[in-house]
């Protein structure tokens, strides 16, 4: 998977973070005893869902807008590549929180699904992006 220029610096309205689990896959013998059985020691699978309200639909040179955002999604060719996410779109997080959601400090993001577009007014768009997080080889 190739990496490409970050996620444009646009401090989200809201957040939604789900931790990674272990790889793991549960198994129940015939006789109804269930064991789990995990493919390795680190978190993977991350997401991370981010909702921005009433930005501006322009197509000027500023990235921190509904074209910006869906340029990039374009730039990723959708769900393909993988970029990493600007510390400005994780402006007033705890330290603490952040640690969790960009440890480990090689994880890549890449889109689950397409960008979410509802216009508002016009010129303002309110955009929900949706990623997974991923160690890469």
């Amino acid at each position: 998977m190739t990496t490409i220029a970050p996620f444009p610096d646009i401090k989200p309205t809201t957040r939604k973070f789900k931790m990674g689990d272990i790889p793991s896959t549960t198994y129940t013998s015939l006789s109804g005893v269930v064991f789990k059985r995990a493919f390795g020691n680190t978190k993977t699978n991350y997401t991370l869902d981010l909702t921005f309200k009433n930005i501006s639909d322009s197509s000027d040179v500023d990235s921190r807008t509904t074209t910006g955002i869906l340029k990039h999604y374009d730039q990723a060719n959708g769900t393909f590549s993988s970029f990493t996410v600007p510390d400005p779109v994780f402006v007033g997080m705890e330290d603490a929180v952040l640690d969790y959601i960009q440890a480990p400090a090689d994880i890549k993001w890449r889109y689950a699904k397409p960008p979410e577009v509802q216009s508002v007014q016009s010129n303002l768009s309110t955009v929900t992006v949706s990623f997974i997080g991923e160690l890469q080889a």
